[in-house]
């Protein structure tokens, strides 16, 4: 796998390669090949639509610019049928391989795909934190407007509100209050790594686990597999 600096790859040599900088994500490409190979094509009616689309974001619908094209890059018909079903090849390897864990890797991610607003206060003086926190609670006072008064962070110049953010980015203290809060639900003061910290949730979306993430999880346990082999092979 790894290419010596005056290797030819196709009339490029591997040291133009790195110079562009897509050596990486050519050996990541061959990787592919090499988990792929004896892996089928689609089914037919899959194939089709796989091929026509990637016929049409190439401009290859006619016959006479694709045969152009094919001869221009020296291919031949099959390739085209194996380019466009390569990207589907390789989410089916991963769904082979992870599907039966998805839910397992879901819930040990879902905190970088939950969605969280919330508005955050924070003071060095934990008794104006708690004369503060009164005067939210009992509506004498907007948080907003204590926060961009009172607040010693740059959340000051939001009124205090942040996000939508990942649950992830929150320290993981407040991500904790945040997960259990009802919206509009705001907290006594915390002491948190020197500051008092008035928190309140303003929305939670939690991240679910629809085809899109299905995907976006497969993916991203294919490519942290590409990244060990890369490693491996130096």
């Amino acid at each position: 796998m790894a290419m010596g600096g005056d290797q030819p790859t196709g009339g490029v040599s591997a040291a133009e390669l790195a110079r562009w900088g897509l050596l990486e994500q050519v050996a990541r490409e061959r990787c592919i090949d090499e988990l792929l190979r004896d892996r089928p094509l689609p089914g037919a009616e899959r194939l089709l639509l796989l091929r026509q689309d990637l016929e049409r974001r190439l401009g290859l619908q006619e016959l006479e610019p694709r045969q152009a094209w094919l001869a221009r890059n020296g291919l031949v018909d099959g390739d085209l049928d194996r380019m466009a079903a390569r990207s589907w090849q390789w989410l089916m390897w991963c769904r082979d391989r992870w599907g039966s864990d998805l839910q397992t890797i879901f819930l040990q991610r879902k905190a970088e795909f939950d969605q969280v607003t919330y508005s955050l206060l924070r003071l060095l003086d934990g008794e104006l934190a708690s004369e503060l926190y009164l005067q939210i609670k009992e509506g004498d006072a907007s948080f907003s407007e204590l926060a961009a008064q009172f607040s010693g962070g740059p959340e000051k110049r939001s009124g205090g509100l942040l996000g939508p953010v990942p649950l992830s980015q929150p320290h993981p203290a407040l991500a904790k209050l945040l997960q259990v809060s009802k919206p509009g639900q705001i907290w006594p003061p915390k002491h948190l790594e020197g500051w008092w910290v008035l928190v309140r949730l303003e929305k939670l979306q939690p991240a679910t686990l629809d085809p899109a993430m299905q995907e976006r999880l497969l993916l991203d346990e294919g490519d942290r597999v590409l990244r060990e082999r890369l490693q491996q092979l130096g």
